[in-house]
């Protein structure tokens, strides 16, 4: 995970326990987590994530909502455009809580 809210370890709850963590410079892995802000935090944080998954690894990019009371400058739409510019198909969309959502990508193949 990669800029978590603060609350996010509650909102996780118990972790099963064989699932790791792992640094942000480990490579080869299955799924990586990454909380963007706004649109410089997406193009600074999704081209460095996307070299460290498997083949078959998935990203999860969690994003503030437009109905959060913070601000930003990024949604789902602009997310998937600049996803899929950068070789990412989106596979999933989830909401987290009344700030966040997540979309779900992986390696365009």
């Amino acid at each position: 995970m990669i800029h978590p809210p603060e609350n996010y370890n509650i909102l996780l709850g118990k972790i099963p326990k064989d699932v790791t963590f792992h640094s942000e410079s480990e490579k080869n892995l299955d799924m990586i987590q990454i909380f963007i802000r706004n649109r410089k935090e997406l193009e600074d944080l999704l081209p460095r994530m996307k070299p460290k998954l498997k083949p078959d690894g998935k990203l999860w990019v969690s994003y503030l909502k437009g109905t959060s009371k913070s601000k930003t400058d990024i949604n789902r739409d602009s997310l998937r455009e600049y996803s899929k510019s950068i070789g990412l198909k989106t596979i999933g969309l989830v909401s987290i809580d009344k700030d966040w959502s997540s979309m779900r990508l992986k390696i365009n193949d």
